[in-house]
């Protein structure tokens, strides 16, 4: 498959026009349509069902859910693009630091695999509890990826240190061509496509990792994201008292979030493997 019939594939289209319209959805509505702080408990009637008044009914902490989920989406993709972008950041500076670079090498790698075996969810439930009085959204990005750099570093290791042996990166070297110049000339145009499936795929761990992160209640529960909404409604047995609307409205827009970005890192990684 083409770049061309990638376009015109109507799944990935599908796909593309859901995750715009979401994003479109998280801004303008909040900004329009919202007259009360989504974020205040009891500021609408309690556990009302969805009706023409309250689209996705409220909570039993008082709140409307059709202007609570745009506000945990938004926060939630805020998370997702902040782990992503700086996950992608570390990992390409240390794949080339390891690839380039002559001298330290073993040391960076032992790190690498070290961060790569560490299971990331206890160790960010404690840290994020910890200082969850003074994160914000950005910050808590920032965090996730503490773990999130580790397994896209180790993936372009293994494609840059078969770049580096091509004659074309010989021939750079030989006609004096700093590291960091062949970095950019001659490795990032192989780069770039892998780059961008591992940056959905790091959106996906980081929007995944904070709503697990959530549900145990280790987040800033004051502030709206898909998994301290779902953590409340645990918290208040929707379940047990047939508020179904709490919990699956909140879902339902987070599958909707997440399936067409793995359907679009699918398409894009079947364009990689045939152009």
């Amino acid at each position: 498959m083409g770049f061309k019939d990638m376009v015109k594939d109507k799944v990935f289209i599908a796909s593309v026009s859901i995750i715009v319209g979401i994003i479109l959805y998280t801004f303008i509505y909040p900004a329009y349509f919202t007259k009360i702080d989504p974020t205040k408990w009891f500021t609408h009637p309690l556990r009302i069902p969805p009706n023409p008044q309250y689209l996705f009914g409220t909570t039993l902490t008082g709140q409307n859910l059709a202007d609570l989920v745009p506000v945990a989406l938004r926060n939630s993709l805020m998370i997702g693009l902040t782990t992503a972008i700086t996950s992608i950041i570390i990992a390409i500076l240390l794949s080339a630091l390891v690839t380039l670079l002559r001298r330290g090498v073993s040391g960076v790698m032992v790190f690498i695999d070290t961060m790569c075996t560490i299971p990331p969810l206890p160790v960010l439930i404690v840290m994020i509890f910890t200082w969850r009085e003074y994160i914000t959204m950005p910050t808590i990005g920032l965090i996730l990826s503490i773990f999130g750099w580790a397994w896209p570093s180790r993936a372009l290791i293994s494609i840059l240190s078969s770049l580096k042996v091509r004659t074309f990166v010989y021939t750079s070297y030989l006609s004096g061509l700093p590291s960091y110049m062949i970095m950019i000339k001659e490795f990032m145009p192989y780069l770039i496509r892998y780059i961008l499936v591992g940056f959905i795929n790091l959106m996906l761990w980081g929007i995944g990792m904070e709503t697990t992160v959530a549900m145990f209640g280790a987040m800033k529960m004051e502030i709206p994201t898909i998994g301290t909404t779902l953590y409340w409604a645990l918290r208040y047995q929707a379940f047990l008292l047939g508020l179904w609307w709490w919990y699956l409205i909140p879902v339902a827009f987070l599958v909707a979030l997440v399936l067409p970005l793995y359907i679009i890192g699918m398409k894009i990684d079947e364009y990689l493997i045939t152009a």
